[in-house]
């Protein structure tokens, strides 16, 4: 699920079903928003336990779809990862 940092993150996963949901979020944002989303992801991977499982993929600007993609199916198909991020793109 794509979302951005600014959008409420511990409703969206509140209310999803199922078994896991990652979130994909982009680097677009204020830097505020973007900390206070990141740092959101292990409390509601906490919350969710163990219903649930929650991740995220963190996307910088010039990263590739197909990486964004095969994060994201990584995660969903790690039956035992939870309340992690994945960084897709470079630092620079």
């Amino acid at each position: 699920m794509r979302i951005g940092a600014a959008d409420d993150i511990a409703g969206i996963v509140r209310a999803a079903r199922g078994d896991a949901v990652t979130l994909v979020i982009d680097e677009e944002g204020e830097p505020l928003a973007l900390a206070q989303a990141l740092a959101s992801i292990g409390p509601l991977a906490v919350e969710r336990a163990p219903e649930m499982r929650v991740n995220a993929v963190f996307v910088r600007a010039d990263a590739v779809e197909s990486e964004v993609a095969a994060a994201v199916a990584f995660l969903d198909s790690a039956r035992s990862t939870t309340g992690q991020i994945l960084w897709v793109g470079s630092s620079a």
